[in-house]
């Protein structure tokens, strides 16, 4: 289960189809153990703040749609927005709600790779030694919802060949686009049932996938495939602070490609 928010008001509580940028900044942040409250934290021996995360090009490949889900929810005695709390002083009926009611839409059983990129290497390698070793639990968008895989990217190794790392000297959509997750392949319960006929030769029947990118100046081939972006859209998923919450807007592109292209 997963959720990414961008636009929530009120009694709905929406999610993207895919990972939003400030909820997988906010999974570096936990990562890192970098306090909400706090403007700068020292990664890599230096003082960052917010703004170098979210300057960082930011893409996702949709390796698997996931299944919109929708959550009648109740809640009650909750305090209202203009509350007045007292130190020690009890909470007044009057700045409670009795019932609030929201919806609340989550993803299930979906699966991405999420790439980040930057000239700065020392900054993705140390994000990368968190994700490694996180000091918080991570979660995907809700504090109930813990990856069942490890989310820092890393293919088994084989007998003669050393395991992949997350950082690698390549563009974003060519790192995105041309790796094969090992992961997503040794769940046979998951991958078995894109499969045709069973039998050594038998040929993946996928959708096409999607990716996901911020808007900006990228490399229109990849491998001899042309990429077309089939829409352009605005989110504000761009964190400029999480204490409090406030966010810039960002322009993304949509790309969609067939999977006969690509590898799993």
């Amino acid at each position: 289960m997963q959720s990414w928010g961008v636009s929530s008001r009120f009694g709905i509580r929406e999610t993207l189809t895919e990972p939003s940028k400030s909820g997988v900044i906010g999974i570096l942040c936990a990562a890192l153990g970098w306090d909400r409250a706090t403007p700068t934290h020292l990664i890599a021996g230096k003082n960052r703040t917010l703004a170098d995360l979210s300057a960082l090009r930011f893409g996702v490949r949709v390796v698997q749609e996931g299944v919109v889900r929708r959550d009648y929810h109740t809640a009650q005695n909750v305090l209202r927005a203009k509350a007045k709390l007292r130190p020690g002083k009890p909470v007044s009926d009057s700045d409670l709600q009795e019932t609030v009611l929201s919806e609340r839409y989550y993803l299930a059983d979906a699966y991405f790779l999420v790439g980040l990129e930057s000239d700065d290497e020392t900054l993705l390698r140390a994000l990368d030694e968190a994700l490694n070793q996180p000091h918080w639990p991570l979660r995907l968008g809700r504090k109930a919802f813990l990856p069942s895989l490890p989310l820092r990217y890393a293919t088994v190794a084989a007998s003669d060949q050393p395991a992949q790392v997350s950082v690698v000297n390549q563009p974003l959509a060519q790192a995105l686009l041309t790796t094969q997750d090992t992961a997503w392949l040794n769940l046979s319960q998951r991958a078995r049932k894109f499969w045709g006929p069973q039998g050594d030769n038998s040929t993946p029947i996928m959708p096409a996938l999607r990716y996901v990118v911020d808007a900006g100046e990228a490399s229109s081939t990849i491998d001899g495939l042309t990429l077309t972006p089939v829409r352009q859209v605005q989110r504000a998923d761009v964190p400029l602070s999480f204490e409090p919450r406030r966010f810039a807007p960002r322009d993304v592109l949509i790309y969609t490609i067939n999977h006969s292209h690509v590898p799993v």
